[in-house]
């Protein structure tokens, strides 16, 4: 009776050790599926960020808002707008990157520049 009462003990304690593992590795699946998605959306938001950087440069740089859009370039699978207010000697933008036809930005960049101003 002993023997059968040790094998059925040894069962138990085999099922709850799979029941254990199967429930680590469905928690770690689900970590790594998290963290592939955050990583993705981070990559997306640096390079809509270094693109906001670059064309807030060219706004200090360019005579207008046309020049900043040819400057630019091919912005690829993003699609950038500026807006260009210039009163005087100073210039405002605000720079918004939008990535794949979305709605919402991804990144909104407000700038100034002085254009002149302190020449005689």
């Amino acid at each position: 009776m002993k023997g059968k009462h040790s094998i059925t003990a040894f069962y138990m304690e085999m099922l709850v050790l799979i029941v254990v593992f199967v429930g680590v590795i469905l928690t770690l699946t689900r970590m790594f599926a998290l963290s592939k998605e955050q990583s993705s959306q981070a990559r997306v938001l640096t390079r809509a960020v270094v693109l906001a950087e670059n064309a807030a440069e060219l706004v200090g740089e360019a005579d207008g808002l046309e020049e900043i859009v040819e400057r630019l370039g091919d912005t690829g699978e993003f699609r950038v707008e500026l807006s260009w207010d210039e009163s005087e000697d100073f210039v405002e933008s605000e720079i918004q990157v939008y990535w794949l036809d979305g709605a919402e930005p991804v990144y909104t960049l407000r700038t100034g520049a002085f254009t002149g101003g302190g020449e005689e």
